[in-house]
């Protein structure tokens, strides 16, 4: 699947809000932290104020730090919302 593809199928998902939470989630509990950067924290705290956490444009950018900190972690949750398949 290409990051097109990926992306449509993200905007479509009804459950985006629970996946955002899961990958959220997965960068609270991570050792890898030093993938995220103080501006992504920031923007992070601010998705989350203004409640757009679970825009697509956000649930993108937390799968994108997500793979990075948890490869193994982030698939599996991916999987478990049916975005990708396989695995």
């Amino acid at each position: 699947m290409n990051c097109n593809d990926f992306k449509t199928r993200l905007r479509s998902l009804q459950s985006r809000s629970l996946l955002a939470e899961d990958l959220l989630d997965i960068l609270l509990t991570t050792y890898n932290y030093s993938v995220v950067s103080p501006e992504k924290g920031k923007e992070i705290v601010k998705l989350f104020i203004t409640r757009e956490l679970d825009s697509p444009e956000a649930v993108y950018m937390l799968v994108d730090l997500s793979i990075r900190a948890e490869p193994e972690k982030t698939l599996k949750v991916l999987k478990n919302h049916g975005l990708v398949h396989g695995i």
